[in-house]
């Protein structure tokens, strides 16, 4: 195998001295470069702090990365060769030591491809070191290629890569990412406001749709027919902006953008209520569990099921067969029926459906044609049960023997009778709905049915609960602005399939790539709901395009200022119940979205208050300025122990520079991120007060607009907004020259 330290003598800098798992000293030759290495093929600066040095093994090399260079005072000066001067009298001699962290091992193998040409090597790096040095092992300078190498990693030679940007420690080498890595295993993309987070989350968006539609175009020319071939990227982002950051970053990319107040070509924002699952209605009404949610989980059961007015016959009796029917598979199913200490709980429930039935048989509004059905029922309950006894235990109260299945007397005839009342009345297989079924009901009717089932219910204070409930539930649309996202005018001719295919995207990415839930208006009190539902139907949407084809579907979901929705004090006792839910949902998409091809991408200022169940499910980091001490901890604990001197440099990083590190990251990695244009940048701009305190931009003030806006008249937002950004020549100054 051909060794791949080249010139291996012009390049060793120094000897290993001290070795560790995570630390490796190097005592540096007196002939090392001091400032600019000129025998690397190109010059290149040396030593500098996140640096790259080689220490060969039988691997290939030890990639290690400099953390600190000091000077140490030998008793004697280092000499090389066979200089003996040791008659002279030395003072304390001035050396250089040189601390690295080591990342991984530097490997050569044969290209393999159609390009490769004779015995041509390719250099990766790998994760993991195999072989540690020994002391007094030699310490090299890379060559470029093995600098491009440690820096690019293995996807650059490929197309299914993303340049991120470039290492200005190496030679300002280009650092690309693999998407199927960086978005594959969840990204966490911190750092303080103002240091390029909301830039670095655009510009990997848009540039992750270009090189797909690069390589996409590359690929087309290629074929000899590309008739059927659609040139749009199947890919599918969706962005869930608090802040309204990125309505206008993406315009050019066909983007799908969902506002409460929509303006030009914008989407009205729609989580209609029929959405919502049983937990989520529970958990923001408040119900109560021992009153309130049985209650608010069967309106919601006969909501979805369209059984009709709950106070009705006919809704009375389709849940009695529902509940009678399914209590008998159940029992058969166990086996009660055929095991002592079992067998009376079957014969109660007989005695019980005996009686119910026969009620209903003799109920007025009975249709004469299902009269004879309902006696039927009731007669077959009893004669099952009677015979059944044995021994007598007490008046009127007998011990029974085994209830057979089949015969005359078996328990499948009263299932057959009960399955064929079902169909008389309209309750077939397939039209019994649960609380949590995503099916249209209109929301108004909602506290009707909870006062009519609690009508029906004996208990104290039943009245008091119910009313409690719901006025939190009218509550609901009572506000326009609520109403409007939650009950929309048009919520009853919205279907599943128009939801899904509007926020999720469509066959082939039809309608756009990219998807942008604008939050920034989304009342207070339903913020949370709101995104604990559009993430929990983006998870199981997956989860079932996966269930139905064997397939995933890769998407990407995007979540800012992750810190509001997914607090780590929310996932604990001390959130209320809705922002609980909203936590867990994300919680789970960060254990188990891999598998159904939902990435996670996480942006936050404040990594401390991340729920640690999602931040440890994070397998990339990009990393930018962190200022804050507890912030900085955090990131330390959840990176490698090696890791922690590189991470020292997070409190001085400029804008644009980051730390990337991580499974998409063959090694940890300085970069300088490429810059996003400003018309395209995230509108996220630091406020310019000096600017306007001293009247050269100038903010006009119209408070009568804004407040009938906000009040829900009919101003028009857009104007105010195109007022206080323009000055009176109607030329755009944004708020910022460089937009983060």
């Amino acid at each position: 195998m051909m060794s791949i330290i080249k010139s291996f003598a012009n390049r060793v800098i120094g000897t290993v001295e001290l070795v560790s798992s995570d630390r490796i000293e190097v005592l540096l030759d007196p002939e090392a470069p001091q400032v600019t290495a000129l025998n690397t093929g190109s010059p290149s600066g040396f030593p500098r702090i996140n640096g790259y040095v080689l220490i060969p093994n039988e691997s290939g090399a030890m990639v290690g990365l400099i953390s600190s260079v000091r000077i140490e005072r030998l008793p004697y000066p280092k000499r090389k060769g066979t200089q003996q001067d040791f008659g002279l009298v030395d003072l304390p001699f001035p050396a250089r030591l040189m601390i690295l962290t080591p990342l991984g091992t530097l490997v050569a193998h044969q290209r393999g491809d159609v390009n490769s040409q004779g015995n041509e090597l390719k250099l990766k790096v790998t994760s993991g070191i195999d072989v540690f040095p020994s002391v007094g092992d030699p310490v090299l300078l890379p060559t470029p290629d093995q600098l491009k190498a440690i820096v690019e990693g293995e996807s650059a030679a490929t197309s299914g890569c993303i340049l991120l940007g470039c290492c200005p420690t190496a030679g300002r080498a280009q650092v690309f990412v693999d998407p199927d890595k960086l978005f594959g295993r969840h990204l966490a993309i911190l750092g303080n406001t103002g240091a390029g987070k909301s830039c670095s989350v655009a510009g990997l968006v848009r540039w992750s749709i270009e090189a797909a539609q690069k390589t996409s175009n590359r690929v087309m020319k290629n074929e000899f027919d590309n008739s059927k071939k659609d040139l749009r990227p199947n890919a599918r982002f969706i962005i869930l902006d608090p802040n309204g950051e990125y309505s206008e970053a993406f315009k050019d990319l066909g983007v799908r953008l969902f506002q409460v107040e929509p303006k030009d070509e914008a989407n009205q924002l729609k989580v209609p209520a029929w959405l919502w699952n049983g937990e989520e209605w529970t958990e923001f009404v408040h119900a109560a569990p021992g009153v309130q949610q049985p209650i608010l989980l069967s309106a919601l059961r006969l909501l979805r099921s369209n059984l009709g007015s709950p106070n009705t016959f006919t809704t009375k009796l389709r849940s009695s067969i529902k509940r009678y029917r399914n209590r008998l598979r159940l029992l058969i199913n166990e086996g009660y029926h055929m095991t002592s200490g079992r067998r009376e709980g079957v014969a109660i429930y007989l005695l019980n459906a005996k009686n119910d039935f026969e009620s209903h048989a003799n109920n007025p509004e009975c249709p004469s044609e299902l009269k004879q059905m309902l006696e039927d029922i009731s007669y077959k309950a009893e004669f099952i049960e009677n015979s059944s006894r044995g021994q007598p235990k007490g008046a009127n109260n007998y011990w029974h023997n085994d209830f057979p299945e089949e015969g005359d007397n078996g328990l499948n005839t009263l299932l057959s009778a009960l399955d064929n009342a079902a169909i008389t009345i309209g309750l077939e297989e397939g039209g019994d709905y649960d609380e949590d079924t995503p099916r249209y009901f209109d929301l108004k009717g909602l506290p009707d049915y909870i006062e009519a089932i609690a009508a029906g219910q004996s208990g104290r204070d039943i009245a008091q609960f119910v009313d409690t409930l719901n006025l939190r539930i009218r509550s609901l649309f009572k506000n326009t602005r609520l109403a409007s996202v939650i009950q929309p005018n048009d919520s009853a001719s919205i279907t599943l399939e128009d939801w899904l295919r509007d926020y999720i995207g469509a066959d082939q990415a039809s309608n756009g790539a990219i998807a942008i839930v604008d939050l920034s208006l989304v009342p207070s009190m339903v913020i949370h709901i709101v995104v604990c539902v559009l993430a929990r139907m983006i998870f199981e949407a997956v989860q079932r395009y996966r269930h139905e084809t064997g397939c995933v579907l890769p998407t990407i979901l995007v979540l800012e200022e992750a810190h509001t929705f997914i607090h780590r004090e929310i996932s604990g006792d001390s959130g209320t119940p809705v922002a609980q839910a909203c936590s867990r949902v994300f919680e789970r998409i960060a254990r188990e979205g891999r598998k159904f091809g939902l990435g996670l991408v996480l942006a936050s200022q404040r990594p401390s208050e991340i729920s640690p169940t999602v931040l440890s499910q994070c397998n990339t980091f990009l990393l930018h300025r962190i200022v804050n001490d507890r912030d900085q901890e955090l990131v330390k604990r959840l990176v490698p122990d090696g890791f922690g001197t590189l991470l020292r440099e997070l409190p001085n990083l400029p804008t644009r520079r980051a730390i990337l590190l991580g499974w998409a990251a063959p090694a940890p990695v300085l970069v300088e991120i490429r810059e996003v244009e400003p018309k395209i940048r995230p509108h996220s701009p630091d406020p310019p007060f000096w600017d306007v305190w001293i009247g050269k931009k100038a903010c006009p003030i119209d408070w009568k607009k804004i407040a009938k806006v906000w009040q829900g008249g009919c101003g028009d937002i857009k104007n105010i907004n195109d007022e206080v950004r323009c000055d009176g020549d109607g030329e755009d100054r944004d708020c910022n020259r460089e937009s983060r």
